[in-house]
């Protein structure tokens, strides 16, 4: 993640720290006032004269939510919150009908075990104001990130630079956070792989209720792949997070990507027993992971925003210009797979082209229809069958093609188009049978459209659903 953009912050001074200190001691007076069972004081322990920067505003929310499931876990209340975001330091005060010793032991171990615990300063008060030692619950002495040592001993000698010990504390946050973002979009992605395939009735695919118009695969197919690329994606996401670079140099990511998706398809293959199951969604889903994680890495900003989606498409094509290049110099003769030969005979580039453009399909049509029906009142399948029709009515699904041959996927596209111009959410759900019967008697597969689907899921959880892990 951009060091530059994560770590920077307004420096304060020493006198503003200190006018700091003794305002914390006000309002924990303040608040003992009313006497709880306990006062709850949490800060971070930021070296140096930045105190505030967009690690430590995330650091600081997972310290209060070590505190809620703290108080929570222990049936105790909070009788008062106050919180003081300043540059001098996010500070935060809890009022509580909890024995001081409960809390404080819990918070110690937060302390010791997670992997922000040395950040934190989680400060109990008795009702006089005294606080409650380490030593007095039986815990050691916090030692120093650097040399293992008592932390008081290196810290009054002043052993080690405030500049070494905030560069050990923005390593451990960032290692945190890259670890714990990659995993919860990776599993998103793996959650929306299980809800494309659960989706049902699916014209000519694979869903719960039956195998559609495919003999080697079931539904069990679907899941043990979706379970065998989900590190795969959660790599995608992390290249992204780590990336480093501008917009210009976002071709090498994309190459990094291909490396790693190739022993994705052999771990997905060994899975299924060799049927492919998700190869487009390999190379679509692990773009935009990639894409989703370089926005979070470049903009710390929250991706439930309405930029984050006007941004993707934008990073997306910066990745992948000579996407298509190699298209160009194709001959009879050089074409091996059937989307080289549809492009040869038809200038069909399917999700190449799709993901070249930055998925305009997905995020113009698709997303927008899908949550459009959710508004309706339509269930997430429902919602998710009726923009599977527009995906099947005007995605350059290659599946689509191959499985029947063009002129008669065209009649296809054409004809649902017609239909979906006129009828409504609910008619579109009742032709469902109908189109199924009729792909499944041609052995027609609209696969490209069902992946469309499954980033159509994706991108809805994305904004959906925060990282619980943070």
């Amino acid at each position: 993640m951009k060091h530059e953009l994560w770590t920077s912050g307004n420096c304060v001074s020493l006198e503003e720290i200190l006018n700091a200190r003794e305002n914390r001691v006000k309002i924990q007076q303040k608040m003992l006032q009313k006497a709880p069972t306990c006062l709850l004081s949490f800060t971070l322990n930021i070296p140096g004269p930045v105190k505030v920067f967009p690690y430590t505003k995330w650091a600081y929310e997972v310290g209060s939510s070590i505190i809620s499931k703290g108080v929570s876990l222990l049936n105790g209340d909070v009788l008062e919150q106050f919180e003081a975001k300043n540059e001098t330091g996010w500070e935060g005060f809890f009022a509580l009908n909890l024995p001081p010793e409960e809390i404080k032991t819990y918070l110690l171990e937060q302390e010791e075990h997670h992997p922000l615990g040395r950040l934190f300063d989680f400060d109990v008060l008795r009702t006089d104001g005294s606080k409650l030692s380490r030593q007095e619950l039986g815990f050691p002495e916090r030692t120093c990130l650097l040399c293992g040592n008592p932390a008081f001993l290196c810290g009054r000698s002043r052993t080690h630079s405030a500049q070494e010990l905030l560069a050990k504390e923005i390593e451990i946050m960032e290692n945190f956070f890259v670890f714990r973002l990659s995993n919860h979009i990776g599993l998103l992605m793996q959650k929306a792989l299980f809800y494309e395939v659960n989706t049902s009735l699916k014209p000519g695919l694979v869903d719960r209720l039956h195998n559609g118009s495919h003999k080697d695969m079931r539904l069990s197919t679907f899941i043990n792949s979706a379970y065998s690329l989900t590190d795969y994606f959660c790599q995608c996401v992390k290249e992204g997070l780590s990336c480093d670079c501008s917009k210009k140099e976002l071709p090498l990511l994309f190459q990094k990507l291909r490396g790693i998706g190739k022993q994705a398809e052999k771990n997905m293959l060994f899975a299924t027993q060799g049927i492919n199951t998700h190869k487009g969604i390999v190379f679509s889903g692990g773009i935009l992971c990639a894409a989703i994680g370089y926005y979070i890495s470049t903009n710390s900003k929250d991706i439930s925003s309405e930029n984050f989606l006007l941004s993707l498409p934008e990073i997306c094509r910066c990745m992948l210009p000579e996407l298509l290049s190699d298209y160009l110099t194709l001959t009879p003769d050089t074409a091996k797979t059937n989307g080289e030969k549809l492009y040869l005979k038809y200038k069909i580039t399917g999700i190449r082209g799709e993901a070249k453009e930055g998925f305009p399909l997905l995020f113009n049509v698709g997303f927008p229809l899908f949550q459009a029906v959710l508004k309706k009142g339509f269930s997430l399948w429902q919602a998710g069958l009726i923009t599977l029709l527009h995906y099947i009515a005007c995605t350059e699904d290659t599946n689509l093609i191959i499985r029947s041959d063009y002129q008669l996927a065209c009649k296809i596209q054409k004809d649902l188009q017609q239909f979906l111009a006129h009828a409504t959410y609910e008619k579109q759900l009742s032709i469902l049978p109908k189109l199924d019967a009729f792909f499944v008697s041609r052995n027609i597969s609209p696969g490209g459209s069902a992946d469309m689907l499954a980033l159509t899921y994706f991108l809805y959880f994305i904004q959906n659903i925060p990282c619980p892990f943070l």
